[in-house]
């Protein structure tokens, strides 16, 4: 294959890769949102996630909502409170 025509591919599975790793995107002593793709990293990992950032505030994580943003492979949301 060419490099030329390589390249979209490559740009595709990097994109891909970014949206695999799950992300702590906020972060309050009162709530946390994680950023996870629900593939090979699920709702079970980014709660998980959010344990480990409320325990820096002496709290734990209980899931408030979810939500699914795009097509297809489109991001997930899970949005906890620190209790």
């Amino acid at each position: 294959m060419p490099v030329r025509a390589a390249a979209p591919l490559l740009a595709f599975v990097l994109a891909l890769a970014g949206c695999a790793t799950p992300a702590v995107i906020e972060k309050s002593p009162s709530a946390v949102t994680v950023r996870y793709n629900g593939i090979d990293v699920t709702l079970d990992d980014a709660t998980r996630m959010a344990e480990k950032a409320c325990a820096q505030y002496s709290k734990t994580a209980r899931l408030r909502k979810t939500a699914f943003i795009g097509l297809g492979l489109g991001e997930r949301y899970a949005h906890f409170d620190c209790v």
